[in-house]
Order: C-alpha cells, then sequence, then structure tokens
C-alpha cells in the first residue's frame, strides 16, 4: 500500500502543447481519489504519467516515500485498467490473468492461488477456461480488473475502465467496484469524464480543465461549494442554473435581486461575503434544478417563466423555461403527486412560475468567474 504525490508536476509536449500545467496533489495511502473533466483536460495523461507511461516535464512524482520519474512503470509497484480492457484474445481468461506473474517467474501454486482469489471475488471463476471473444463487455472488464488485482499492487489505476459499456451495465460495474474497493483496500486513482462516476466513486474528487485543477474536494464539498463557474456547471445533471443578479448590500445583509424579485441571504452567506468586504455589484446567481420550487400561481417572490420543453423522466419532469428576460432555466419536478389538471399546464408556451430559497444560492463574480461564497 501506498500514496501517492505529485509536485509541481508538468506534462509538455514536443510542439510546445501544455497538456498538464503544476499538478500538486497527495494522495493517502487506501484513498479513492477520481480525476474528472471534459475530454483534452489533462486526466489521462496525469495518470499515464503516474504509470509511468508519460515521460514528466517538470516536477515531482512519489509512490510511497520514492521518487518515481525515472522509475520503470514494471517497477512502479502500480497496475492499471484500461478503457478498451487489452486482453490477449489467443489465451484463455485464466492465462490472461496469471500472464503478469508467469513473467515475474512466481510459483505456480501462488498463481494459481492469487487468480482463483480475484476470480472469485469478481464472480468470473466459471469463466477461467473461455477466451475473451467468448464473454461480454461488462465480463471482459471484469477480466482487465481481476489481471490487475492479482499483481497485488500498491496502487491501483483506472483509465475510464466502464466508458464502453452500456448504462445498465456501467451502473452494475460502478456498483462492483465500489465492493471491490473494500474488499481490497488499497490507494485507487480513478480517470472519468462521468460526474455520476466520479461522485460515487470517490473519497475525493479532482476537478480538471484545460490541464489545470480546478478543484480538490469530497463529493459533498465540491456539489454544494463549488469554486467558480466551471466546477457549478460541471458537477450535478441537470447542470446548475445561471442567472444575471444583482448582489445588494444594506449594511451587514445582503439580498440578491433579479427579475423583480428579491431573495434576502441567510446569516452564513451575509457573514462570508461580509469577510470579503462585498458591496453592492452585479454578479452571477446559480441555483441547481433540483432546489428550484415550482409554482403553478405567481405567489410574492415567484419568478414568471414560459416552458419550452418538457421531458418525462419517470419519476420526475425536466422542464426547460425562458424567463421573461430571456434566461434559460432548468426546473426539476417530482411527479408522484401531481394533479391531471397540473399535468394539462406542463405543456409548451404555457406560463409557470418558479423560486428558490437563499440558502441554496450561489454567487459568482462575472469577471473572474470565481465564488463569492467558497
Amino acid at each position: 500500500m501506498a500514496s501517492v504525490t505529485l509536485e509541481g508536476v508538468k506534462k509538455i509536449y514536443d510542439n510546445k502543447v501544455v497538456a498538464v500545467q503544476e499538478f500538486n496533489l497527495e494522495i493517502k495511502d487506501k484513498e479513492f481519489v477520481v480525476f474528472v473533466g471534459p475530454s483534452g483536460c489533462g486526466k489521462s495523461t496525469t495518470l499515464r504519467m503516474i504509470a509511468g507511461l508519460e515521460d514528466i516535464s517538470e516536477g515531482t512524482l512519489k509512490i510511497g516515500d520514492r521518487v518515481v520519474n525515472d522509475v520503470e512503470p514494471k517497477d512502479r509497484d502500480i497496475a492499471m485498467v484500461f478503457q478498451n480492457y487489452a486482453l490477449y484474445p489467443h489465451i484463455s481468461v485464466y492465462e490472461n490473468m496469471a500472464f503478469s506473474l508467469r513473467i515475474r517467474k512466481m510459483d505456480n501454486e501462488e498463481i494459481h492461488r492469487r487468480v482463483c482469489q480475484a476470480a472469485e471475488i469478481l464472480g468470473i471463476t466459471q469463466y477461467l477456461a473461455r477466451k475473451p471473444k467468448a464473454l461480454s463487455g461488462g465480463q471482459r472488464q471484469r477480466v482487465a480488473i481481476g489481471r490487475a488485482i492479482v499483481r497485488e499492487p500498491a496502487v491501483f489505476l483506472m483509465d475510464e475502465p466502464l466508458s464502453n459499456l452500456d448504462a445498465k451495465l456501467r451502473n452494475q460495474m460502478r456498483a462492483e467496484i465500489i465492493l471491490l474497493r473494500k474488499r481490497i483496500d488499497t490507494t485507487f486513482i480513478y480517470v472519468t469524464h462521468d460526474q455520476t462516476e466520479a461522485m460515487t466513486l470517490g473519497d475525493r474528487i479532482v476537478i480538471m480543465k484545460d490541464g489545470f485543477i480546478q478543484q480538490v474536494g469530497t463529493p459533498q464539498e465540491v456539489f454544494d461549494t463549488p469554486r467558480n463557474l466551471f466546477v457549478a456547471g460541471f458537477i450535478g445533471s441537470p447542470q446548475m442554473n445561471f442567472l444575471k443578479a444583482k448582489l445588494v448590500r444594506t449594511g451587514d445583509k445582503y439580498a440578491v435581486e433579479l427579475l423583480g424579485t428579491s431573495v434576502a441571504l441567510e446569516d452564513a452567506k451575509c457573514k462570508k461575503l461580509l469577510e470579503k468586504n462585498v458591496q453592492t455589484k452585479e454578479v452571477i446567481m446559480g441555483v441547481r434544478p433540483e432546489h428550484t420550487v415550482v409554482r403553478f400561481d405567481g405567489s410574492d417572490n415567484a419568478i414568471e417563466s414560459t416552458i419550452s420543453v418538457n421531458e418525462m423522466m419517470g419519476s420526475e419532469l425536466h422542464l426547460h423555461v425562458n424567463t421573461i428576460a430571456g434566461d434559460r432555466v432548468i426546473l426539476r419536478l417530482p411527479t408522484i403527486d401531481l394533479t391531471d389538471e397540473q399535468r394539462a399546464q406542463l405543456s409548451y408556451g404555457n406560463k409557470l412560475y418558479f423560486s428558490f430559497a437563499s440558502k441554496v444560492v450561489h454567487l459568482f463574480d462575472p469577471e473572474t468567474e470565481e465564488s463569492l461564497l467558497f
């Protein structure tokens, strides 16, 4: 078992393109850390530098107390699971899992013990005699994970291992990775572009954009207190709504004014704004779709809007609406308590009203895009 420390790590390619910028992170022993971000943000490049598959241009990488910048991948005590499984098609599942151990000239009895134990953990014992082509995508991914497990590495690296699976299998494998982590209890570094995987799997999430770390925190921390507009929009599904608003300071109190309404901020938010000595100014206000309250009449402080799209999701509706100022907003509405009359009102072009509580409001500076409440 081992910690992983990256200090000022950079990746600069020959054409001067900087793929990863000043990456600083300490991953504790037995921690499950997820790198997440859009395509091209540098997350897979960072993982490949940890694995030794990419050279580090600048900075220091440690696994445990050992600097491994110039250590060969095979000597780093890591195991990697790839997106495309990377199984040998001409040999059995058993031999695929045993291959790396045979190269290390391990005793046959120990190889058999490790392969059978990993197969049992992953529920693939009955497939050991088959070749990969006879397996489904989910079964092949289990074999790829099993091949990593048998090595008993200090660190597991996983590069988008579920991206080739369909939605149902992804959900199933995600749950199995959570159970696997509990059983083998080692250090995991997991790369994905799927924020649902990041939120459900990680002890901590590292959110990346354009080679830079945007925020590091627990899933709850990055959801509740996003550091900037990018993180706020990336984490959460559907994504956070953003509206132009005015932050008004009156003595030690603050309120947000928008679209003819005024929402007084709670004391905890006022305290943070006072600490930064924020004055009255234009802001970008964020509120998550699940934190809005849908109203069918124009009660006090409700914002008027017009329905443009109604997406039925089963247990809830995702309502895309346009405000009178032209803002596009997504509202989430549970369907279980809707009356037939209310359902009839939720069609294209009809008016709808929404409101929100001050405790769910996020505020961002329009110029820096940084949170005023972080």
